[in-house]
């Protein structure tokens, strides 16, 4: 494609050895310059781009998007904000294929995944081909793609979107952090609705407040991207969104709204509860367990009935949904005991999950967790009191350290548990963990395993190994079970 054509809707300070050159790929890392590439240099929290201008030149860009002048015999575009740029020029670069089908797009702390998939059940029920964009993988129809990031950079995510348009998709349905907001990877996208779930604490390592994380997340939902916003209304800053003047619908549970549930009961088998869209009412039976997972189904219906969907699929996408992989994934251990695997990572989805299992579980309830390295170190110590709280013992482990050393991380959590009870065991070894908290179990308790949900592995020290909390779980418990026997 012509770089003029790329160029086009794109703000251009100066343009330097003017070449109207044939682009036949785009990427901002060196490691995928082809020739005829399109080179952006990106100014970001620990690389400087440009400094590698050079090195995209020898290894075959013909033109690169730049911040500011550069000393290098090749055709610069200089632009204010190379973020957007890239946005702009991705979305030029594969046909604008945003164009060719609705966007959903959710943000939030916690509740993200779980609500693109019932929404992407309801609008199937209603006969559409769907797509999901998030942290566990894209998926087009019945089509599985590994994860990247929540929400991937421009270039990768208009690949997918261009990808979603072929197969035909009539929705999308993704996932939008704060990051990905902060960044500008979402830049010039309009969304036929926007969601927020809820925020509390997250992140804090890069937003340093929580009310810059706040500001970020609700700064995507306006009508400069979203054409209809849904919040959550029992969240503060739902409500607030709520009260401007957007076009906003809500959902809840204690605050009038136009969506919302009553009479609900939980079981370790599914949840039961009467269901009022827009002064509608109907009795919903799911197999998804827990208030958290109640906001995530009414924030489908809404979504869904914002989009103008009948209310029969919409019963029958909220009635359908199968588990959702790493979230709250119940597995019967056998003797009346239970295991329960949960993405819980942040404050609030430690507790939502706790309370959850609380409710339901007659028996003790043990919580296994640990916390990520080179991430927010001010929610250890708080998820420990959390821990300490609602469960009845609880066992700290590694999660994903990166580049920290686990015991660190491990004393920051066992700071906040201490400060409650002295029912809990540091346990870095995950694998040993896993194994101890199964053989506490008796009748009718409960084992919850929080922090990697559907993760396949664990990052430490630059190299992700291969690991499975459910293969973890199944081979210990059927270890232990063997152990017994003998």
């Amino acid at each position: 494609m012509l770089l003029s054509k790329l160029l086009e809707g794109v703000q251009v300070k100066n343009y330097i050895d003017k070449k109207d050159v044939d682009i036949k790929s785009i990427c901002l890392s060196t490691k995928d310059v082809k020739n005829d590439c399109l080179f952006f240099c990106l100014s970001g929290t620990q690389f400087d781009g440009h400094e590698f201008a050079e090195i995209a030149k020898q290894k075959g860009a013909k033109a690169i998007i730049c911040e500011r002048p550069l000393e290098t015999d090749i055709t610069q575009i200089v632009v204010e904000d190379s973020r957007i740029a890239m946005a702009l020029i991705a979305s030029n670069f594969y046909d604008n294929p945003t164009k060719k089908f609705k966007l959903i797009g959710i943000t939030g702390t916690n509740g993200k995944t779980t609500t693109t998939y019932y929404i992407k059940n309801i609008l199937e029920k209603a006969g559409f081909k769907v797509g999901v964009i998030g942290t566990i993988g894209t998926v087009i129809g019945d089509e599985k793609y590994p994860a990247t990031l929540t929400t991937p950079d421009p270039i990768e995510l208009y690949k997918i979107f261009n990808e979603m348009a072929k197969k035909n998709a009539q929705y999308v349905v993704m996932e939008v952090s704060a990051h990905a907001i902060y960044w500008n990877k979402i830049f010039g996208i309009k969304f036929d609705v926007g969601v927020l779930t809820n925020i509390t604490q997250d992140h804090l390592d890069f937003f340093e407040t929580f009310d810059k994380y706040k500001k970020v997340k609700q700064s995507f939902l306006n009508s400069e991207h979203c054409k209809n916003v849904v919040v959550n209304i029992d969240d503060e800053a739902g409500r607030e969104l709520a009260l401007s003047d957007e076009k906003v619908f809500s959902y809840g549970l204690h605050n009038p709204c136009d969506v919302f549930a009553f009479d609900y009961s939980f079981s370790f088998s599914g949840t039961e509860y009467g269901l009022n869209m827009f002064d509608d009412v109907e009795i919903i039976k799911t197999t998804q367990i827990g208030k958290f997972n109640l906001y995530n189904a009414l924030c489908a219906a809404t979504v869904c009935k914002v989009l103008g969907i009948d209310k029969k699929h919409i019963i029958n996408g909220l009635e359908t949904l199968s588990s959702v992989a790493g979230r709250i994934n119940v597995l019967n251990l056998g003797g009346g005991k239970i295991a329960i695997i949960d993405y819980a990572h942040t404050p609030d989805g430690l507790k939502n999950i706790l309370q959850t299992v609380r409710e339901v579980c007659s028996g003790k309830v043990v919580s296994l967790f640990g916390c990520g390295g080179n991430r927010d170190k001010t929610k250890r110590s708080i998820m420990g009191e959390i821990s300490a709280f609602f469960a009845d013992y609880t066992i700290i482990t590694s999660d994903n350290p990166r580049f920290e050393n686990p015991q660190d991380i491990i004393c920051e959590i066992e700071n906040g548990v201490k400060k409650l009870t002295q029912k809990y065991i540091c346990i870095e070894d995950r694998k040993k963990a896993i194994n101890y908290g199964l053989k506490m179990l008796k009748e009718n308790d409960c084992l919850v395993v929080c922090g990697k949900g559907a993760e396949n592995y664990i990052d430490a020290c630059g190299v992700k190994t291969y690991y499975s909390d459910y293969e973890t779980i199944e081979k210990e418990n059927k270890k232990i079970k063997e152990q017994q026997v003998d």
